[in-house]
Formats: structure tokens, C-alpha cells, sequence
């Protein structure tokens, strides 16, 4: 069984006006895992991950990373983390190998890891170029770069594809996934599932400071069952037809929607309806996305 890597339990914090933002949040995030922590913009994530990087720390509730407490060895847990919180800390007007030299001679590290880490994230070509001549991936890519220097266990990163285009999301991505591979634990926060639904194995969905979901994500697209969908030449007799036989339909745009019915009992519908001489021009069928999973749960969080 994989360790926890990152364990809360009951944590809830409130700012200093009394507004609570979080409500006894109890995280899991095993190691290895990528875990995608999701909520609307306000949901509490960024609160949630400077929590976890000791950066606020009037809370209730208990934080432990790698099995300590984070109030007892706050600088032994944060040395094996690496973070981007919001947007990375660059200096533009030097290149990106002087912006990891500058950081890699902070931390005292050789500038033979500062050659390493700008292999790893893919800007060696780049690394001669001013910082504020790279794309917004680019610099999301050395933002990342900054946080790795240390060779973290753990990295924890804030909305990292936000703001970014197709193509500097899916550079993020692919590091990402080069990382994890490697070894590396993952805690990214995004408001948008679709963002981070290719490359996370566990996700936990935050809504008003409450945790709606928790688990891999295996078990959320399990949730977003297949529904079979009917188009007839009369949809209102066709609904009538299935309620004499049992059967409920709901309207879902021009169709109808059967629900989760299996092949045999849609083949028996067709007949009944082709028997009473309507015309069935499609009956199809279509599981829900991630994303619209995502939005009926924290619409609707008591449907979990």
C-alpha cells in the first residue's frame, strides 16, 4: 500500500474577519500519485496549499507531510517540497540559465543541477534567451524548473496551466507526466477538470471549503455512466408509448434521454416504437465528461 505523502484531517480556517474558508478538509495524496485537487475559483484551493506549505498557519485541524506533523518539522518537510504558487518569481531581464543559476547558487547547489533541472524542463535550447522573450509556457516551464532545483519529493503547484495556450498547457503536461514517472508525488490545483483529467490518477473536488470527492479518478468516470439517447419522428407519443410500458424518458435537447439501459432492452424500445409505426432516427449513446460530472457534483453535492 502506498504511503500517504499528504495527510489532513478536519482542517478548517478562517481569516482574520471570521469568514470560514475552509471546512474540515481530509485529504490523501498518496505517493507517486498526481493528484488534481479541483474547485471553482473561491473553493479554497490556494488556501488549502499554503496550509500545506506552512505559509498560513492559524488552522484547526491536523496537516502531516511524510508522516510529521508540519508544525513540528516545518523546515525538515519543507526542504524535500518544491512549489509554484500562482505566477512563477522571475527576473525577466536575465535568461532562464541565470535565473536557475541565481536560484541554484541561493540554495548552494552546484551548477551542474542548475544544467540538469534546464535539461529537465526542456529549455536548454532556450536557456540563453531573456525571460521576457520566452512564452507564458515557457516561463511556466522555468517557474517549475525553480521549484525542482532542490529535487523534491513533493511539488505542489497552484493553477499551473492558467492563462496558458493549447500548446503551453500541453508542455506543462507532458513535464508533468515526465516527472511523475520519475518519481515524483504531484499535488496540482486547477478550476477546470478538463485541464488536468489526461494526467492525474487521484483527484479530489473542493466546493466552499468542503470536499465533495476524493479518490482516483477511475472511480469518478465510473460515475459519468453511459445514457442511451432516442430521436423519433414524435418524440412526445414516443414518450407516452414508453410510460404505458414502464419505461421513463426525459427530454434532453431534440431527444430523449432512456437513461442507462442496456443493448437487449434498446433493441426491444426500437421494435416496440417501429411497431406503433414511428420512425427512429437515431438512438445513440453517450457517457458524460469529466467536466460535466465535475459541474453536477458541485452543483448538486448532495447527489454524492
Amino acid at each position: 500500500m502506498n504511503q500517504n505523502i499528504i495527510e489532513t484531517e478536519n482542517l478548517s480556517f478562517a481569516y482574520s474577519s471570521g469568514q470560514p474558508v475552509l471546512h474540515q478538509l481530509s485529504l490523501q495524496v498518496k505517493q507517486g500519485a498526481i493528484y488534481g485537487f479541483i474547485g471553482q475559483n473561491g473553493a479554497g484551493k490556494t488556501t488549502a496549499i499554503k496550509v500545506l506549505l506552512t505559509l498560513l498557519d492559524r488552522y484547526e485541524g491536523q496537516v502531516r507531510a511524510f508522516g510529521a506533523d508540519i508544525r513540528e518539522k516545518r523546515l525538515e518537510i519543507l526542504s524535500r517540497i518544491g512549489s509554484l504558487v500562482e505566477e512563477p518569481g522571475l527576473y525577466h531581464h536575465l535568461t532562464g540559465w541565470e535565473n536557475i543559476v541565481n536560484r541554484a547558487l541561493l540554495l548552494k547547489l552546484p551548477k551542474s543541477r542548475a544544467q540538469e533541472v534546464i535539461r529537465q524542463v526542456g529549455l536548454h535550447d532556450a536557456r540563453h534567451k531573456k525571460v521576457n522573450a520566452y512564452s507564458q509556457g515557457m516561463r511556466q516551464r522555468l517557474g517549475i524548473g525553480l521549484a525542482l532545483l532542490g529535487a523534491p519529493e513533493l511539488l505542489i503547484l497552484d493553477e499551473p496551466t492558467n492563462s496558458l495556450d493549447p500548446n503551453g498547457i500541453r508542455e506543462v503536461r507532458e513535464l508533468l507526466t515526465q516527472l511523475a514517472t520519475n518519481g515524483t508525488t504531484i499535488f496540482l490545483s486547477s478550476h477546470v477538470l478538463s485541464e488536468v483529467e489526461k494526467i492525474v490518477s487521484d483527484i479530489g473536488i473542493i466546493h466552499q471549503g468542503r470536499l465533495l470527492f476524493q479518490g482516483p479518478i477511475a472511480s469518478l468516470r465510473e460515475k459519468a455512466r453511459e445514457e442511451a439517447f432516442l430521436d423519433t419522428s414524435d418524440n412526445q407519443r414516443c414518450r407516452e408509448i414508453l410510460e404505458q410500458e414502464g419505461l421513463q424518458a426525459s427530454q434532453s435537447g431534440q431527444k430523449l434521454n432512456l437513461g442507462s439501459i442496456g443493448r437487449e432492452e434498446a433493441s426491444r424500445i426500437n421494435a416496440l416504437l417501429v411497431g406503433q409505426r414511428l420512425k427512429v432516427y437515431a438512438l445513440e449513446w453517450s457517457r458524460k465528461s469529466l467536466e460535466q460530472l465535475f459541474f453536477e457534483i458541485t452543483n448538486s453535492p448532495e447527489a454524492l
